[in-house]
């Protein structure tokens, strides 16, 4: 992992030839007392971390979220589907020196913007994973396995067949060259069953401390 270095940082993001599609969101009211900013201006602390760039990461995620939507009724798989297709939160690969859990933040926050979205609600179901409904299901009754799901194994809340799952993935890479640091990001929706990307998203960023 990285240590903070402090310096001044210029921060440089490429989106495959298009703007940054977060920028209308920018002009949101969030206050600037107690000190509140915006969550996409960047601080001296932003400028002085290794890590990658908070504020475009923020861009990033509305980035994604106006893209599947935008795109979400010309993909045959799914808008094609009799019903709605179910997604869930898939895997993070992380091959950065930034913590995980920010790009865990982000994909939640992605998936908080399509849920808005009555484009994408008109095509998907989001679930929770099974693991987590799992576990809640036995907090609920106390611990005891639910009578009615005895004839369907162990699991406790409902399946859905895998060629109607989809899961929502994201996978970071950095490249590091003494004071330059260059970062390739991307989310995907990936069918369960047979494993076909049929949405992905890349975004381009790259960062030099001067």
């Amino acid at each position: 992992m990285g240590t903070s270095k402090r310096g001044s940082m210029v921060f440089l993001a490429a989106v495959g030839g298009m703007a940054l599609a977060g920028g209308c969101t920018h002009n949101q009211n969030v206050g600037s007392s107690g000190g509140r900013i915006n969550p996409y201006a960047s601080t001296p602390a932003d400028e002085a971390s290794t890590s990658a760039s908070m504020p475009a990461l923020w861009e990033y995620s509305d980035q994604v979220a106006e893209a599947l939507s935008r795109r979400i009724g010309g993909i045959p798989e799914i808008a094609g589907s009799p019903t709605r297709v179910i997604v869930e939160l898939g895997a993070i690969e992380n091959q950065t020196n930034t913590p995980r859990s920010d790009f865990e933040l982000i994909q939640r926050r992605l998936r908080g913007r399509l849920l808005s979205s009555d484009i994408v609600n008109a095509n998907v179901k989001f679930v929770e994973s099974v693991q987590a409904m799992d576990a809640e299901a036995r907090r609920v009754r106390g611990g005891e396995t639910d009578p009615l799901q005895r004839d369907y194994g162990s699991g406790e809340t409902d399946r859905y067949d895998p060629r109607m799952t989809y899961v929502l993935r994201g996978s970071f890479f950095e490249s590091d060259r003494g004071d330059t640091r260059r970062y390739y990001f991307e989310f995907n929706l990936v069918n369960l069953q047979d494993r076909s990307i049929v949405f992905n998203e890349p975004f381009d960023l790259a960062q030099q401390r001067q």
